[in-house]
């Protein structure tokens, strides 16, 4: 979950993104007028095709995308391994390129890597950085180029495929969005969602959803929890109270040399507590293992909440006290002349 949050919170919850459905869907009039709409901070444009980077011997099919200065604000590229694009505007047309994680992997590509060339489609480019892949949020292997060169190398289009929007605040995203597609219907003259050329969705909205879906699943994993601690305290009840059946004769022989009922019941319901919270902190355990096995392959933050480790074994030794009471209550009620004659 602190996973989830932290790559939503990078991802901007005052940002909207325009994206093209068709080839023409998008121009760079619209993204100028949008920049002028009330409540709008700022916008970044981008071009996206596809195309083969070469590095040594390998070779990969990549999305090349062409951005405007202004993504390194609104698109929050997280530089691993050297630095972004430039951002001056003489440097704009330069052969330039920054290649997602995911790609440099695959390329072989090392930190030392950075400042060698690589082909973009048979045309030399200097790598200038390796970002990472926005925590599994990433389509795929990217390359990044500014826009100029993207539209003078690869893409003649006038058009664009992205216009990403950042709203003066949180509470101004709705507002902003509905003005924005209130703009492009009316510019497109699109009077029905089918015939649409763009889609718009925001951030914001985006991690509703998310955290919708990850507290329904909380819900279920807890009902999930739940159950197992019923089948596992009844697991423990029965245990107990084999063992009471067992140690008859030993109860018979406390009770016989002065041991009271209240000292034979603490001395089972301690058991059980003591058993519970055992097999509580055995799972605990396990569970963190796992844990830490998925968030290396998944490539997330591993973390251990404090207070989820304490609850848990309170939980754990509850369920030892809640179902211990009877086979300690069965324990102490024996009558010693009938425990010394149990064979």
């Amino acid at each position: 979950q602190q996973g989830i949050d932290s790559s939503l919170a990078s991802l901007g919850a005052n940002q909207i993104t325009v994206s093209a459905s068709t080839t023409t869907g998008l121009e760079e009039k619209d993204a100028a007028a949008i920049s002028e709409i009330e409540g709008v901070l700022k916008t970044s444009t981008e071009v996206r095709t596809r195309g083969t980077v070469s590095y040594g011997s390998e070779s990969l099919s990549v999305s090349i995308i062409g951005v405007s200065p202004e993504y390194e604000d609104l698109g929050n590229p997280d530089v691993a391994i050297g630095s972004f694009l430039p951002t001056s505007p003489g440097l704009q047309n330069s052969r330039t390129v920054v290649i997602s994680a995911r790609g440099a992997d695959e390329l072989g590509f090392t930190r030392e890597s950075v400042g060698d060339s690589v082909r973009l489609d048979g045309l030399a480019f200097t790598v200038v950085g390796v970002i990472d892949d926005a925590d599994g949020f990433g389509s795929g292997a990217e390359v990044y180029i500014t826009q100029e060169a993207a539209r003078s190398l690869f893409s003649k289009s006038p058009y664009l495929s992205v216009i990403r929007i950042q709203a003066v605040s949180q509470e101004a995203v709705s507002p902003v969005e509905y003005r924005v597609e209130s703009f492009l219907r009316y510019s497109k003259n699109v009077r029905d969602d089918k015939d649409a050329t763009f889609s718009i969705f925001n951030q914001a909205a985006l991690q509703d959803t998310i955290k919708t879906v990850t507290g329904t699943l909380g819900i279920l994993i807890t009902g999930i929890a739940g159950i197992s601690l019923v089948v596992g305290g009844i697991g423990i009840m029965n245990i107990m109270l084999v063992s009471v059946r067992e140690r008859t004769r030993e109860i018979g022989v406390r009770r016989a040399i002065g041991a009271r009922q209240s000292q034979i019941l603490t001395q089972f319901l301690m058991e059980a507590v003591v058993l519970s919270t055992l097999g509580g902190l055995i799972g605990l355990t396990i569970g963190q293992l796992a844990s830490y096995g998925f968030s290396v392959l998944g490539g997330w933050e591993f973390f251990i909440d404090p207070t989820t480790v304490f609850v848990a074994l309170g939980f754990s030794a509850l369920v030892g006290v809640v179902f211990g009471v009877w086979p300690a209550r069965t324990a102490a009620k024996l009558q010693p002349v009938d425990a010394l004659r149990f064979e």
